[in-house]
């Protein structure tokens, strides 16, 4: 069973309850899964509207996302994936202190980062191709152990953003 077999089943960041609800895996599993729809969702608006990339991580994840992109908030210069409010929901999740809610805010700016140049760079591809960095950093992800809570959230996106930062050449 593959990190994208293990996410088709999970619930959004928001919809389980109370400290400790979910584990750091699957906690680490849903955001990147969300980060890629987020980050998809804006490649498609900047990119003549192409939703192959999309269409292929709905299907990889067995998951589709609410999140619309926001020309204004754009133009603001503001948080355009919402990146704090996922880092406030992990850190209600798993009981974190405000600085391991700035440590999951960093963590999944660096992986965001590293996510928009994988799948800006392949946005002409077809939409397996350009989700399969995305794929292979989920994988990582979602295997092996970790610390629990939201340092367990931090090592696992570390592991993300590691595997899409070779594969972007840095």
């Amino acid at each position: 069973m593959t990190g994208v077999d293990r996410l088709s089943s999970a619930t959004t960041i928001g919809a389980a309850g109370g400290p400790g609800a979910r584990d750091a895996r699957s906690l680490a599993g849903v955001a990147i899964g969300e980060i890629g729809h987020r980050v998809l969702a804006w490649v498609s608006a900047s990119g003549g509207g192409s939703t192959a990339g999309s269409t292929a991580w709905a299907q990889a994840t067995g998951s589709g996302s609410s999140f619309r992109p926001d020309a204004g908030e754009l133009a603001r210069g503001g948080d355009i994936y919402d990146l704090r409010g996922l880092a406030r929901d992990i850190a209600s999740q798993t009981g974190a202190t405000p600085t391991q809610e700035g440590d999951l805010r960093r963590s999944l700016e660096s992986f965001t980062r590293a996510a928009v140049v994988q799948v800006a760079g392949l946005a002409g591809a077809d939409g397996s191709r350009q989700t399969a960095g995305l794929e292979s950093a989920l994988n990582a992800a979602t295997s092996g152990s970790s610390a629990p809570g939201a340092d367990g959230v931090v090592e696992r996106l570390g592991r993300a953003t590691a595997i899409l930062a070779s594969a972007n050449g840095g």
